[in-house]
């Protein structure tokens, strides 16, 4: 570890009680592209780095983003005014995280945690000529009740106790899955805004961590030797799914297209994806209508029959209960 005396520190605000917010016109033309429509933001530029922190409060969650690049080498000081847990996802490059002289854990490329994090400033060395992209979910420790008993898929993973420390929760980190990787990427991607960005964002962070939990439940199992011998198969099937939503297949049907019995098919895309084809197919769809409801010039008529949905009445059934809101919210 190499010693952080006398590089900068930089204070980066991991969690806020007010949020900064500023006009378009403080924000280089460079940074400008990033901005999420949505989200309110903070931007820092002086000789030693650069710092485009977004935030979105979608209760019970609290998306940030930060985008970083170090002209030199900085100690980044993250910071939270009190106890968060914090669903991390790291792009771009590595950094490590550092208590007293020991190195506490890394954050690596392309990989995933679930860190609790108690009140206070955290270091993190950062060299020059570094960037990196850092997306971070956090929730209130007090709202996981609330969270598991409207997404109890999460029980397992949030029911787990808070050290004094700050800790890891999960036992290690957990590499960033196409399905995570397509989540974080219509999160940044969003032209939503007001309400239609709210419901639209909150329930891409619930899917983020109902996959980081699936994820962290499938580790106690070994990986099929199946599974590992049709991985091209099942990245097909993935890529054909997402470009395809407006299609409806049965598992059966799915599998004699791709030569694999429902059984292998199935438990094969959940070891690498951390979701059930069916489920999938249910997420790209209302991801689909939601987007479709935008369209001015479409009915509800339109949209359902696009879906290949039965009726409008079971579409916005369906959409109501997947976004938990009404559909003139979604409007």
């Amino acid at each position: 570890m190499h010693s952080t005396l006398n590089k900068a520190n930089k204070l980066l605000l991991i969690e806020k009680k007010n949020k900064a917010i500023l006009p378009d016109g403080n924000l280089p033309e460079e940074y400008r592209k990033l901005r999420i429509p949505s989200a309110g933001y903070y931007f820092r530029k002086d000789q030693d780095c650069d710092i485009l922190s977004q935030h979105i409060d979608v209760g019970p969650f609290s998306l940030w983003m930060h985008d970083i690049f170090a002209k030199k080498d900085i100690v980044l000081l993250p910071y939270s005014p009190y106890h968060i847990w914090a669903l991390h996802y790291m792009y771009e490059d590595s950094l490590i995280a550092e208590k007293g002289n020991e190195c506490e854990f890394n954050l690596e490329e392309k990989e995933c945690n679930l860190f609790n994090l108690r009140p206070g400033l955290h270091k993190v060395p950062m060299e020059a000529d570094k960037k990196i992209l850092s997306l971070h979910i956090n929730i209130n420790p007090d709202y996981l009740q609330e969270l598991i008993s409207t997404y109890p898929e999460l029980k397992a993973l949030l029911s787990r106790p808070s050290p004094e420390a700050s800790s890891l929760v999960n036992d290690a980190p957990h590499h960033i899955n196409p399905v995570a990787d397509m989540l974080t990427q219509r999160i940044l991607s969003c032209q939503y805004t007001g309400n239609r960005a709210h419901h639209f964002i909150r329930r891409c962070c619930a899917d983020l961590f109902i996959n980081f939990a699936k994820q962290d439940a499938g580790t106690q199992e070994p990986f099929l030797f199946t599974s590992v011998l049709h991985m091209d198969t099942y990245i097909h099937l993935f890529e054909y799914l997402v470009e395809h939503p407006y299609r409806i297949h049965s598992i059966p049907e799915l599998a004699y297209l791709y030569f694999q019995t429902p059984e292998q098919l199935n438990q094969g895309f959940e070891q690498h994806f951390s979701i059930s084809i069916e489920e999938f197919i249910h997420m790209t769809r209302m991801m689909m209508a939601y987007g479709l409801l935008h369209n001015q010039q479409l009915s509800l008529t339109d949209v359902a029959e696009t879906g290949k949905f039965k009726s409008v009445k079971e579409m916005v059934t369906q959409l109501e209960a997947y976004y938990n809101c009404s559909l003139k919210q979604m409007q």
